[in-house]
């Protein structure tokens, strides 16, 4: 079987009830065609991951196999290695166009949107020795600050910074509203 993702889907199904799901069960659950939780259990039977019991078609029971405890970990860990390398290339990336900033002697710039690398970029900035204005959000209730920058939505942009670096992209409706001399987007963006 070739999609890992769905390997572990059906196998973390499986463990997670003793037998009491149907592969329509399963396939609603992870949404996923019946016809393809199908051919992976029958896939995941021969490799001995899964044991199927049961004489009606109908009423088939799916086990854990102890392979199978162990394939589902394998899988988790192998998942877990492969996004921590993305999320360290995107972070690299991130960092190298922040850097150029600082080269370019930018001193004022804002930052859209959250995400997990948000707060590395406030970080550099703020150890470079750049100054962030705001960090923008569609919607901030209940965020006043993260280290003493303000939280504010777009609407109240004011376009004074030399540079707009963006963590997500920024929604149509403001693509023309937001006038600053440059916009850098972070990797992926």
């Amino acid at each position: 079987m070739e999609d890992s993702l769905l390997e572990f889907q059906v196998l973390d199904a499986v463990q997670g009830n003793d037998g009491s799901l149907t592969q329509r069960d399963i396939s609603q659950k992870i949404g996923c065609s019946a016809s393809s939780v199908n051919y992976a259990l029958r896939l995941l039977a021969v490799k001995g991951f899964i044991k199927i019991a049961g004489s009606n078609p109908r009423r088939l029971r799916y086990y854990l196999t102890p392979r199978g405890v162990v394939e589902k970990s394998v899988l988790a860990y192998n998942f877990l290695k492969r996004q921590h390398a993305l999320y360290a290339e995107a972070r690299k990336g991130l960092l190298d166009k922040l850097q150029a900033l600082r080269g370019e002697g930018v001193r004022r710039v804002a930052v859209y949107g959250w995400t997990p690398l948000t707060e590395a970029c406030l970080l550099y900035l703020v150890s470079e020795r750049i100054k962030v204005t705001a960090v923008y959000l569609e919607n901030t209730a209940g965020l006043t600050h993260c280290n003493r920058i303000p939280f504010k939505t777009l609407d109240q942009f004011k376009g004074d910074v030399d540079v707009l670096v963006l963590m997500e992209p920024l929604p149509e409706s403001y693509e023309d509203k937001v006038a600053v001399r440059r916009v850098v987007g972070v990797p992926g963006v």
